[in-house]
């Protein structure tokens, strides 16, 4: 199984990024808490605390998408430098106010400018991966992989702030937080070398000059919908476990108890990206989301700790799948220039459903204790699958015909080869062998908007994956199947 990821990791300047963007966003498995816990103890009350931590939330979920076009058309490190930057800035400044007991609304600013200027390093370490590979097959490892990575984000974080929180400084958290994006994110922005091609450098694609925002892809408002319903799973499994183990006498455990699904979750991440799976994305993607309902259904039968563990290990086998899943059917519904603007899309539904459930988990726990939080769970993972059930038709005609990673990359094997043989011969330059290049070989290259063009994804003659905005929702009649020549 490890050595599908060691082969990865061979690749030049695969494991440098990888390692960078794994400090790098490290951050986001505890800044909102370590936010929380600071301005607690300075000011005295959770509504304030939970406030700012919302105004980050609120940032970050208006900003990361814009920012993550200018990423796609500038660069990753010509727009994250300068932006990193001022996050790191207002992040220091939040600690400084909030140590001098400032005034919320101060708070509450920097901490919307800090989430808005920090940007989804996870959707450019993907975007990354997407740049270097071209066999979806291997690009579904390297998703897995980077699942894996954010897993044991969310397993160390937490853990590791609560504990300087509790025996150093109030502010250690989030300064822990400010020096991993520091040194990470400078790191990773440094190495140019895997970076994606800008898009300004780039052929111009008629369907994305003409579509402008990637959402305009009906396909990613079926993902996106699922990852609100994910969102809401878990901001409201956080607060119901924190409840959980209070009335069971052991609210220090809180963090292991949500550790142990992250445990889960990493688990089936390594499994599913070390196997070949011959089911299409689609049908994996809707079956994994009818095990994780009836796995989160199961946490409002677990009356003990122990039994909640064993749960929610197995409910968490399919969570890393399911987000891998999602982002392959991202990467192949939109254009390869888009592609950081578009999982960065995700991520932000994934936080607007995270600060939904939060404040909803928390009403409902206010009332009704851990249980009715825990209700909020099930019901976000039903809506889930419902949705997932809802836009089936519409995922398996934006990924065409089959929809396996086998045919996607028979598709684009073709597609190089179809591209090469139509352009003219050139002589290969003096002392250079001209290279053969077999049906079989899959180290081929071309730009993205050159791919798009000739696999016929991005531009075809007559796209049967996209559909008018007004008709989200309302699709019906015989499936089609797109034209792939």
């Amino acid at each position: 199984m490890f050595e599908t990821y060691a082969k990865l990791y061979r690749l030049p300047g695969a494991f440098l990024f990888s390692l960078a963007g794994f400090i790098a966003r490290f951050p986001m498995s505890f800044i909102g808490l370590s936010t929380l816990m600071l301005i607690r103890h300075t000011h005295g009350q959770y509504w304030i605390a939970g406030l700012v931590d919302a105004a980050s939330i609120i940032g970050f979920a208006g900003a990361a998408p814009w920012l993550a076009r200018l990423v796609d058309r500038h660069g990753q490190a010509q727009v994250m430098r300068p932006s990193l930057t001022v996050s790191i800035l207002a992040n220091i400044a939040l600690i400084t106010v909030a140590l001098q007991t400032g005034p919320v609304w101060l708070l509450c600013i920097l901490a919307a400018i800090a989430g808005a200027f920090s940007g989804s390093i996870g959707a450019m370490v993907r975007s990354r991966w997407s740049h270097l590979l071209e066999d979806p097959k291997k690009l579904k490892s390297a998703f897995a992989l980077e699942s894996a990575l954010d897993e044991l984000v969310f397993m160390l974080g937490p853990v590791l702030a609560t504990a300087l929180t509790a025996s150093v400084h109030p502010a250690s958290g989030l300064v822990l937080a400010i020096l991993f994006a520091l040194f990470g994110g400078m790191w990773f922005f440094s190495l140019k070398s895997t970076q994606p091609t800008p898009s300004k450098h780039l052929p111009v694609d008629p369907q994305v000059a003409e579509r402008g925002s990637v959402m305009r892809y009906p396909a990613l408002w079926a993902i996106g919908a699922t990852f609100v319903g994910a969102g809401t799973l878990f901001g409201a499994l956080d607060v119901s476990i924190l409840e959980f183990t209070k009335v069971l006498g052991h609210p220090a455990t809180s963090g292991i108890q949500l550790g142990i699904m992250a445990g889960g979750s990493l688990v089936g991440a390594l499994i599913y990206g070390s196997r070949d799976w011959p089911l299409p994305l689609w049908a994996m993607y809707l079956a994994g989301m009818a095990l994780l309902s009836i796995g989160v259904t199961g946490f409002l039968f677990a009356h003990t700790q122990i039994t909640m563990g064993i749960i929610m290990f197995v409910a968490g086998l399919v969570v890393a799948p399911i987000i891998t899943i999602a982002y392959s059917i991202v990467e192949f519904a939109i254009p390869r220039q888009q592609i950081t603007e578009g999982l960065t899309w995700m991520n932000t539904f994934m936080n607007l459903g995270v600060a939904l459930g939060s404040f909803t988990g928390g009403v409902f726990v206010d009332h009704y204790s851990y249980t009715g939080g825990l209700w909020v769970t099930a019901i976000a993972s039903w809506f889930m699958f419902w949705i997932a059930l809802a836009t089936s038709r519409l995922i398996r005609s934006a990924l065409g015909s089959s929809g396996t990673l086998r045919e996607l990359a028979t598709r684009r094997a073709k597609a190089w080869k179809d591209a090469r043989a139509s352009r003219p011969a050139t002589k290969p330059a003096k002392g250079k062998p001209k290279r053969v290049l077999k049906p079989s070989d899959h180290d081929y290259k071309l730009t993205p908007a050159e791919f798009e063009a000739e696999i016929g994804l991005a531009n075809p003659t007559e796209d049967v994956r996209r559909f008018p905005p007004s008709t989200i929702g309302d699709i019906s009649g015989q499936e089609t199947q797109p034209d792939v020549q």
